[in-house]
C-alpha cells in the first residue's frame, strides 16, 4: 500500500486512522494509545461486528456514492467511491465491499487504479480495514495487483479506518494497516474542529487526519471528513495536488440505525459540480470497462446487479444457454479473410469457485478455436445457473497459441479474484436489457444489450423460433452482433464483414434413429473419392461421384430435408 502522488486519496482516499485493538473479555473493544509500535494480531471475533457501516464520519451503507474531482500531473482526474451490496468473508468477519475507482488524463480519461476495500464496523462503532484487492493500470493495459493484502493472510493485520469517537483521539498517532515491509500505513488525528469550504458546500466540526508511511517517508497527505458524508477533501502535502467532493449520494439506512452524530450542516452551499457525462461513466457494480471508460449503458438498464443465489448450479438448462444439455457444438466462419472453426465440448468435470462468500459448483466447457486449420486458442470456461434461471460466467483459463505452441494466457480471469461473476444469459431476456458476460476491466470486458426477442432463425434442421438478437460492446469500444437460439446458445456472431455461425450441435441436431441409407452412401462416398484421387484413379472417383449424386437425389425426393443440409451438401457435390 504505497502512497501514490497520482492521487492523494490512495487506498480508500488515504483516509483512515488505524489503531490496533485489543479485545477485553466480552465487554467490547478498547483502543490502544500512544506512539505506534508494530502491531500484534488483534483478537477479533465475528460476533463483535454488525452488518452495516453507519459511523457518522465514514457512513458506507450499500448505495453510498462519492465522487471527487482534482488535477494531477496527468491532468484532470476523478475518483469514485461506492459501497456495493457485495460482501466478503475475512477472518470470519462479513466485510462490506467498497469500490474505489480513479480516472485521470489530459485529453481522455483513463483508468488509473481500482481497489476493492473490505471494511466492517464493530459494535462500538469503529470501522475496520480488513484488506483490499488492488488493480494498478498503466495506459489501459492489464493491471498488476501491487498493494493488495488481506488480514489474516501471510501475517497481515487488520486496523481501524475510523474511530467511533474520533474527537476523543485528537493528537494520537497509530497504524491504519500493517503488512510488514509492504503496507505500514500510519495516521495522526490532528483536529476535530476544522472549518472547510469546497464547491459542494461549507462545513464545520470537520476532522483533519494526516496519513503517512515509513515505507515512503517523503509522502504525506491530509484528509478532511464531515459528519454524515465522510471524506470531503484530500491534499497531497508533497505535490499540492488536491481532490474535493463534487457529488454525494447516501446509501440506504439500516433497519435499526444506531445513535450517531447528526450530519454537519453546510454553512453555505454552492450548486454541486458534476462529472461531464462525456468524460467518464461510473456504473453501479463496476466502472465502464472500455479502454476509454465510455460507451456503457446506464445502471437502470442492467439486469445483472442483484446478488444471485445458487442451489442447483450445475443444472444449466436456460434454453438460450443450455450448457448442461449441449454436449458439443461446431461454429464455422470467416475472420479477416481466414477460415475460422470453433468447437465447444462439455467436460465431465466440475469446478467449485468461491464468489460472494459462497462456494459455487460450475460446469466446465472447453472451447477450441482454429484459424486456417491452425489452433489459435483453448479455454476452459466455468458456468453456473442461479435459482431464477440466469446463467453466470465465473471465469476461464485461457491458452493462446502462436505457430502451434502456447504463447500466453491473456484473458484468464476468476470470479472473486479478478472481478465479479458475470451474467452471460438472463433467465428471461427482454429487449433493452443490459448485462455483462465478462466484467474484469483491464483483463476482459463485454457488455450486452438485447436488441430484439422472438426472432426466427434457420438452424440445421430448419426454423428455430424465439431467438434473441444482441449487441455486444467490447473493451476496445468495438461492437459485435450476436444471436442466441433455444437449444443452441450462441448461434452466430458478426462484425465488420466477419461471421461465425453455428454449423451443428449435439444432441440438438442428432438423429433420433440410424441415419438413412442415402446419407450413409454419401459419407462412405466422400472417403472413397479422396482415396481414388490420392491414387490418381479419376475414373473411380467419377463413378463414386455419380453414385453419391444419385443417393442425394433419392434423399431429397423423400422431402423434409433440413435447410442447412440442403444448401451445404448441394454446394459440396
Amino acid at each position: 500500500m504505497k502512497v501514490n502522488s497520482i492521487k492523494p486519496m490512495h487506498r480508500f482516499l488515504l483516509v483512515g486512522v488505524i489503531l490496533w485493538l485489543t479485545l477485553i473479555g466480552s465487554r467490547g473493544l478498547t483502543l490502544a494509545q500512544g506512539a505506534p509500535q508494530p502491531p500484534t494480531a488483534a483478537n477479533l471475533t465475528p460476533a463483535d461486528f454488525v452488518g452495516v457501516i453507519d459511523n457518522p464520519y465514514l457512513p458506507l451503507m450499500p448505495g453510498t456514492n462519492l465522487v471527487y474531482e482534482g488535477r494531477t500531473e496527468d491532468g484532470l482526474a476523478y475518483i469514485e467511491i461506492k459501497a456495493l451490496p457485495e460482501t466478503r468473508q475475512v477472518m470470519g468477519i462479513t466485510a462490506t465491499v467498497v469500490q474505489e475507482s480513479t480516472y485521470a488524463g489530459e485529453e481522455e480519461l483513463e483508468t488509473v487504479e481500482q481497489i476493492a476495500h473490505w471494511l466492517a464496523q464493530d459494535k462500538a462503532g469503529n470501522v475496520w480495514s480488513l484488506g483490499e484487492a488492488v488493480d494498478n493500470y498503466e495506459e489501459g493495459v492489464q493491471p498488476d495487483h501491487t498493494g493488495s493484502w488481506e488480514a489474516g493472510v501471510d501475517g497481515a493485520l487488520p486496523g481501524i479506518m475510523m474511530y467511533a469517537d474520533p474527537a476523543a483521539h485528537v493528537g494520537e498517532t497509530y497504524y491504519r494497516g500493517y503488512y510488514a515491509g509492504r503496507v505500514e500505513d500510519q495516521a495522526k488525528l490532528v483536529s476535530a474542529g476544522e472549518s472547510v469550504t469546497i464547491p459542494y458546500g461549507a462545513y464545520n466540526n470537520v476532522l483533519k487526519i494526516d496519513d503517512f508511511t515509513a515505507l515512503d517517508p517523503e509522502s504525506q497527505d491530509e484528509t478532511f471528513y464531515a459528519a454524515g458524508i465522510g471524506p470531503i477533501q484530500m491534499v497531497d502535502l508533497k505535490t499540492g495536488e488536491a481532490f474535493a467532493l463534487i457529488e454525494f449520494t447516501p446509501g440506504a439506512p439500516p433497519a435499526a440505525p444506531a445513535a450517531a452524530a447528526a450530519p454537519a450542516a453546510p454553512v453555505a452551499t454552492a450548486a454541486p459540480a458534476v462529472i461531464p457525462a462525456s468524460a467518464v461513466t461510473l456504473p453501479a457494480a463496476s466502472t465502464c470497462g472500455t479502454e476509454s471508460g465510455k460507451g456503457c449503458a446506464p445502471d437502470s438498464a442492467r439486469v445483472d446487479l442483484a446478488e444471485p443465489t445458487f442451489t442447483n448450479s450445475t443444472q444449466v438448462t436456460n434454453p438460450l444457454f443450455p450448457i448442461s444439455q449441449l454436449h458439443s457444438a461446431v461454429l464455422l466462419g470467416n475472420i479477416d479473410g481466414h477460415l475460422f472453426r470453433a468447437e465447444t465440448t462439455l467436460l465431465p468435470d466440475t469446478k467449485t469457485i468461491d464468489w460472494n462468500s459462497q462456494p459455487v459448483e460450475t460446469l466446465v466447457s472447453q472451447y477450441t478455436a482454429y484459424l486456417d486449420g491452425r489452433i489459435e486458442e483453448v479455454a476452459l470456461d466455468w458456468y453456473a445457473q442461479d435459482d431464477d434461471g440466469s446463467v453466470w460466467y465465473l471465469g476461464e483459463d485461457v491458452f493462446n497459441y502462436e505457430d502451434g505452441v502456447i504463447a500466453d494466457t491473456n484473458g484468464t480471469w476468476l470470479a472473486g479474484q479478478d472481478g465479479p461473476g458475470a451474467m452471460i444469459m438472463p433467465a428471461d431476456p427482454q429487449a433493452g436489457d443490459v448485462y455483462r458476460p465478462e466484467n474484469s476491466p483491464g483483463i476482459v470486458f463485454e457488455e450486452v444489450t438485447v436488441k430484439s426477442v422472438g426472432r426466427t432463425v434457420t438452424g440445421p434442421h430448419g426454423p428455430v423460433k424465439d431467438a434473441i438478437m444482441t449487441e455486444e460492446l467490447h473493451m476496445d469500444g468495438g461492437h459485435e452482433d450476436k444471436i442466441f437460439a433455444p437449444g443452441y446458445g450462441e448461434f452466430s456472431t458478426g462484425s465488420g464483414g466477419d461471421l461465425e455461425a453455428l454449423a451443428v450441435a449435439a444432441p440438438t441436431d442428432a438423429l433420433t434413429g440410424p441415419p438413412p441409407a442415402e446419407l450413409d452412401t454419401l459419407v462412405s462416398g466422400a472417403a472413397d473419392i479422396f482415396d481414388a484421387a490420392e491414387a490418381g484413379d479419376w475414373s473411380a472417383a467419377g463413378t463414386t461421384l455419380k453414385t453419391m449424386t444419385a443417393a442425394w437425389a433419392d434423399y431429397q425426393a423423400g422431402g423434409d430435408v433440413p435447410a442447412l443440409l440442403e444448401a451445404q451438401l448441394s454446394r459440396a457435390l
